[in-house]
């Protein structure tokens, strides 16, 4: 009887702990054929994997440093692929590093995953990642 008490209590706390043991939201995109130096540029193809099955919205936000680029909020799409050119952006123009953020959001606003890729431009090559500054009220 107590052995059972105690594999209740344990799978219990295995399900409570699943989501913090659940692999966190990563980004990926690339900067190959990208032309920079345009004063709107389309975002690449980004791709969002491991998102929340919570996740209704999606902040990305484009920063060099600390300069923050633009970003946009829009709908999570449910395949996890931001098409080329969904919102626009200053564009990376001189060589340097630039990250992406993605905030996926629930249908109330409340941020729930945070995924971060920083890549030179225009190598394509991946670069550590900045820490991320405020991004200002969201």
């Amino acid at each position: 009887m107590i052995l059972r008490g105690l594999l209740g209590v344990l799978v219990a706390w295995l399900a409570a702990l699943s989501p913090a043991l659940a692999d966190p939201m990563t980004i990926d995109y690339s900067w190959q054929g990208a032309k920079g130096c345009i004063t709107l540029f389309p975002n690449p193809e980004i791709r969002l994997h491991n998102v929340p099955a919570e996740a209704k919205l999606l902040l990305l936000v484009l920063t060099q440093g600390t300069r923050e680029m633009g970003g946009q909020e829009l709908s999570m799409p449910a395949n996890g692929i931001v098409p080329l050119g969904s919102i626009r952006t200053f564009a990376p123009c001189r060589p340097d590093v630039y990250q992406w953020t993605a905030l996926a959001k629930s249908a109330d606003g409340k941020v729930i995953a945070e995924a971060r890729r920083a890549r030179f431009y225009p190598t394509d090559e991946l670069a550590p990642e900045r820490p991320q500054q405020a991004l200002g009220p969201r």
